[in-house]
């Protein structure tokens, strides 16, 4: 891989985690405010609404030319924001460190990581899942599983989708049965369905096992935050990162 592309490849992975920034803080927003969407209005400061200059929102450095400031009122910028960068940038380091020559594979398995870390990130902090996201996960992996078998052959894939989506939502209509209430969102039935379209039917018994293990020591730490509700969406979303990490990286399937 050539120096060149390997400096393409961490702009595009910082210019994503930025993206990623941004559907974090404006999705739970676009709820209440019909004239605010992904696209516009542009990228403006929190406090003082001003919109930013480009030169105030190239990743990474413009934190850090700035001091973490508002280049108009000065006002602090949170740093997750910056955090969010760092994260994808290690995540496309490892990710070439595994694949040593460039091909598609790299970009496809960037941008899954991107999707799971923005739904576990959206619900952590709002308690809510892109319903948009999920469905482009789920297109995501039925397309590269039936022109590659990519993680899994495309019938796999496909009963991943079927019994993703079907095993949550049984568990909460019988949950809903005894209690009068739901238990577990169509957020979860829909990104769990999706785990199962990108790595197959058999990868969800694990996804669901560290996922669940995750949710509940968020929940157990965080208890005031959620009252009652746990994050699965977000353990879900973690597990199925993990199992990549864990199950295919070190080629135990």
């Amino acid at each position: 891989m050539t120096i060149e592309l390997f400096i393409y490849l961490s702009l595009f992975a910082l210019a994503v985690g930025s993206f990623a920034g941004v559907f974090i803080y404006r999705l739970p927003l676009m709820e209440n405010n019909k004239d605010l969407n992904l696209i516009r209005p542009r990228s403006f400061c929190p406090a003082c609404k001003r919109q930013l200059k480009i030169s105030m929102i190239i990743p990474i450095f413009s934190f850090l030319f700035l001091r973490g400031q508002c280049g108009y009122c000065q006002e602090k910028i949170e740093p997750i924001y910056i955090v969010h960068e760092l994260i994808h940038l290690l995540v496309m380091l490892f990710i070439l460190s595994v694949y040593v020559s460039f091909n598609s594979s790299i970009i496809f398995i960037f941008l899954l990581f991107s999707i799971f870390y923005i739904q576990s990130i959206l619900d952590y902090r709002h308690l809510m899942l892109s319903i948009s996201l999920n469905i482009l996960l789920i297109l995501m992996g039925l397309t590269i599983n039936y022109y590659l078998n990519f993680f899994t052959s495309f019938e796999e894939s496909m009963l991943g989708v079927a019994v993703g989506y079907s095993f949550l939502w049984a568990i909460n209509a019988l949950y809903f049965l005894f209690r009068k209430k739901i238990g577990i969102g169509s957020g979860d039935f829909l990104l769990f369905s999706g785990c199962g379209a990108v790595f197959g039917v058999f990868a969800l018994g694990p996804i669901l096992l560290i996922g669940s293990a995750i949710s509940l020591f968020i929940y157990a730490v965080k208890k005031q935050k959620f009252a009652q509700q746990i994050p699965l969406g977000s353990g879900i979303a973690a597990g199925a990162m993990i199992y990549y990490i864990i199950f295919v990286v070190t080629g135990l399937l």
